[in-house]
């Protein structure tokens, strides 16, 4: 029987901060050699560890592995190791139900309608997700931070009591209205691993399978710890002891030095591939960003012209300027020449014109490519104007045209101000156009897209501010903020 396995439940335990750490492990039998050996001693579990921004890449390579008797963890840490002291962040507070070992026991399926009739009365938070693994039922409540819904809880010491009182005072609401369903208690820690959907528990010969809950949205519900606390009467943790003098605190500390040290290395990271890429490493992110969009549009344009002007081909006269021009914005966006060379080659091969009497040779696009290499490494700029020299069109005949396509000619104060213009007029005809049509008026999306298709280049924060003045002029009763996504 083919198996497959799949990391969807826990990657809603992973939601958020892609380089805190995961780790996955496998029970091996004693017969067998298993996975991940290594050089140490022989061991019954096997443990692997990957980043979460890694865990596409890592489950791809490993995913053979875990097919079978396979966990992984509910938590993340921040260091590659499974201990309760370094768990940076916090996924979901859970409870583990046995089901099934004796007669006498209930099944998976009649301990989540026990669960059901708890959530109908009152007495219990409603689950986000179960997990029927074979031998028991799991209820899991997901967790999202206060001031980040996008991440998980962070394990500092007051997160980490409160999640832990959770957990506690969870499997007390169950046991004391049903006291007859077998709760795991130890499995509550910060370290706990949980099986794979889709893996083999093999005690009970079934796969495992999680089930989402939805709730009043439709969706399944994600939980701060402060509303689990509120909804179960517990308080917040308050510190009784002074900074630096209990385990936690030193715990913390620890913790917060580590994110530094990560952050200081994913700074040197970034400044080495902005140094590759041929941006200035003191540009901040935002710079950074700007730099890699001036020219991907560029490639753009070439890209626009080829389609639109040339018919989906670079004919023969204009292929040299054309691919340099190309090769002039591959060579701002990366140093390595092997992937430049390749661009250069892809495009000449497939959208030049080559006549017999006059094919392009390797020599000739490999020159090309060492020129524009050489070109950005000095510094060199290429203008507007240029670019569209390059391109086959004359920057002065066909400058609306060119502004059609994208790229833009007006430059300095003068210029600025005749865009701006442009673009005023142009987002109060297609607002104007939609409510003389009984439409909802665009979104600000939908306004950016429809001037940049007009050749009026426009991010999202110039249209929501272009579509709020035009609202209020045209519906002075209506306040922009409420069309406005």
């Amino acid at each position: 029987m083919n198996i497959s396995v799949d990391l969807w439940p826990h990657r809603l335990f992973w939601m958020g901060d892609p380089r805190a750490v995961a780790v996955f492990s496998v029970k091996v039998p004693r017969d067998e050699r298993g996975p991940w050996i290594g050089m140490g001693a022989w061991r019954p579990w096997r443990q692997r560890s990957t980043s979460t921004k890694r865990l596409d890449w890592w489950l791809l390579n490993n995913e053979p592995h875990l097919r079978q008797d396979a966990f992984a963890t509910i938590n993340r840490f921040y260091r590659w190791e499974r201990a309760q002291e370094y768990v940076v962040r916090l996924g979901a507070t859970f409870v583990d139900i046995d089901c099934g070992r004796d007669v006498s026991d209930c099944s998976a399926e009649e301990a989540a309608d026990v669960l059901d009739e708890l959530v109908e009365t009152g007495r219990l938070a409603q689950p986000s997700m179960f997990q029927f693994s074979g031998r028991g039922l799991w209820a899991f409540w997901l967790l999202r931070d206060e001031e980040d819904p996008s991440t998980t809880p962070f394990a500092n010491a007051e997160n980490r009591e409160l999640w832990s009182a959770l957990q506690q005072v969870t499997a007390d609401a169950i046991a004391r209205e049903f006291p007859g369903l077998r709760l795991d208690r130890p499995a509550g820690d910060l370290a706990r691993v949980t099986r794979l959907h889709g893996s083999v528990n093999p005690s009970a010969e079934r796969r495992v399978h999680y089930e989402l809950l939805p709730g009043p949205d439709g969706e399944p519900i994600r939980y701060s710890l402060a509303e689990l606390a509120d909804f179960y009467g517990l308080r917040r943790p308050a510190r009784s002891r002074s900074l630096g003098e209990s385990e936690e605190d030193r715990r913390d500390v620890a913790l917060e030095a580590h994110r530094r040290f990560r952050d200081e290395r994913e700074e040197e990271r970034q400044r080495r591939e902005a140094a590759r890429a041929g941006v200035h490493p003191r540009l901040s992110e935002l710079g950074r960003q700007g730099h890699v969009t001036l020219w991907r549009n560029r490639l753009r344009f070439l890209d626009r012209v080829r389609v639109e002007v040339h018919g989906g081909v670079i004919p023969c006269g204009h292929r040299n300027r054309m691919l340099t021009a190309y090769a002039y914005c591959y060579a701002k966006l990366t140093r390595d020449l092997s992937e430049i060379a390749e661009k250069v080659v892809t495009i000449g091969r497939k959208f030049c014109e080559q006549p017999a009497e006059d094919r392009m040779t390797d020599a000739e696009l490999l020159g090309i490519t060492k020129h524009a290499k050489e070109w950005a490494k000095r510094g060199h700029k290429i203008t507007n104007r240029k670019l569209s020299v390059f391109a086959g069109l004359d920057p002065v005949a066909d400058r609306r045209r060119i502004e059609g396509l994208g790229l833009n000619l007006s430059t300095g104060p003068k210029g600025r101000n005749e865009r701006m213009r442009t673009r005023r007029e142009s987002a109060r005809e297609i607002v104007q156009g939609a409510l003389d049509r009984g439409e909802n008026p665009p979104s600000v999306r939908a306004l950016a897209q429809a001037l940049m298709d007009q050749g009026c280049a426009t991010g999202r924060s110039t249209a929501h501010a272009l579509l709020g003045e035009i609202l209020a002029e045209l519906r002075p009763g209506n306040g922009p903020d409420s069309v406005l996504e």
